[in-house]
């Protein structure tokens, strides 16, 4: 008799049913390997572990697109604002904007801007920068260009648009399964109740068959070895320290007294835990964000 090697994941779940319902019957009565009552369950499992498979995958790819758009914006939106305090400080050391221009954003000329390493930390900078250049704008202050505060703008709107959904505004929601757990816990109970049947009947067969044997199901094993008790030459003894306290100013050894024990077996019972069936629904909610 072989172990099955299960750890409970929608992974193995999803390949298993995928192999049980792939060998279904195509027509009535055609010969199977399961029960009426196991062919609907197998086939109401499988298809729902395939969806929510397919919509994790879909996810998956609408994160990967999102992460991409974030990466390219957040390192375009920065160099824009890198770019504006690097053109000040150019233009001062030419000699066509007052030192003190620095110091309407914060800075001492000659200064330097380190860059940010955060979306916030970006969006935070961005935003003094614009406040800043207002009141020097607002005081008689001239526009810089190459970049122009307002190509720095547009380029830190972009990004924040990118960096509210990824935050705290994120357009997919994940699929969302009434008693999804029941319906775990369900599956599972189907599949060590096959495999248990199928590991009877292929008990006639060595290991290295038996093995690919439930490969062919999607299902792993490992041997079901069951240790012998261990028997030494001496029989185990309990030992007992009597003190004689009289005799200890004496320097007189301990008695010690030895008597055997019987040996005892041990056995190990294993119990399984089923669901309760409950309400199998599957529902998915999809959000799309507004172009």
């Amino acid at each position: 008799m072989s172990k099955l090697v299960y750890s409970s994941t929608d992974t193995e779940r999803l390949q298993i049913l995928k192999a049980f319902y792939e060998k279904l019957p195509v027509v009535e009565g055609e010969e199977t390997y399961f029960t009426e009552e196991q062919l609907l369950k197998i086939g109401k499992y499988y298809s729902i572990f395939e969806k929510m498979k397919a919509y994790e995958d879909f996810l998956s790819k609408e994160q990967e697109k999102q992460d991409k758009e974030f990466n390219d914006l957040f390192a375009k939106a920065r160099i824009f604002v890198n770019h504006y305090f690097a053109t000040m400080q150019m233009a001062i050391e030419r000699g066509e904007l007052p030192a003190t221009t620095a110091n309407f954003y914060g800075l001492t000329f000659p200064f330097s801007v380190s860059e940010a390493e955060s979306g916030d930390d970006l969006l935070k900078v961005a935003e003094a920068l614009f406040n800043s250049d207002s009141m020097r704008i607002g005081t008689g202050g001239k526009y810089f260009a190459n970049p122009s505060i307002g190509a720095v703008k547009v380029w830190v709107e972009k990004f924040k648009e990118v960096w509210d959904k990824k935050t705290n505004k994120f357009n997919v929601k994940k699929a969302e399964v009434e008693g999804i757990e029941n319906i775990r816990s369900e599956a599972d109970k189907l599949i060590n109740n096959i495999f248990e049947h199928f590991n009877k009947e292929y008990s006639k067969f060595d290991y290295a068959e038996q093995t690919k044997l439930f490969l062919s199901w999607a299902i792993s094993i490992e041997p079901d070895i069951v240790l012998d008790a261990i028997t030494e030459e001496d029989e185990p003894i309990d030992i007992f320290f009597m003190d004689n306290l009289d005799e200890q100013k004496k320097d007189v050894p301990t008695e010690i007294i030895i008597t055997p024990i019987e040996e005892k077996d041990e056995s190990i019972e294993q119990k399984s835990n089923g669901g309760t069936a409950g309400i199998n629904q599957l529902k998915f909610d999809l959000f799309f964000p507004e172009r």
